[in-house]
């Protein structure tokens, strides 16, 4: 959880998403869902490692630096 600075809460709630969205008015809006198209993989893939996010730096140990260099190596 450090690496990807994530944050957990615990809840008794049973459907946490709609509870949150009937507390979303007047244009105000806590959560969202977005899709990028496949296509844009590699530009997205390639702008979040200008930002230092990559596999390696999301998942530290062997599983995220296989995956990370696979990415730089390998057309994917």
């Amino acid at each position: 959880m450090i690496p990807q600075q994530a944050a957990s809460r615990v809840t008794n709630v049973d459907d946490i998403e709609s509870y949150i969205q009937t507390k979303e008015f007047d244009g105000k809006k806590y959560l969202w869902a977005i899709d990028l198209p496949v296509g844009d993989r590699k530009k997205v893939v390639r702008e979040l490692a200008y930002m230092g996010i990559t596999a390696g730096s999301l998942f530290p140990g062997l599983d995220g630096a296989c995956e990370e260099l696979a990415e730089r190596n390998f057309e994917g």
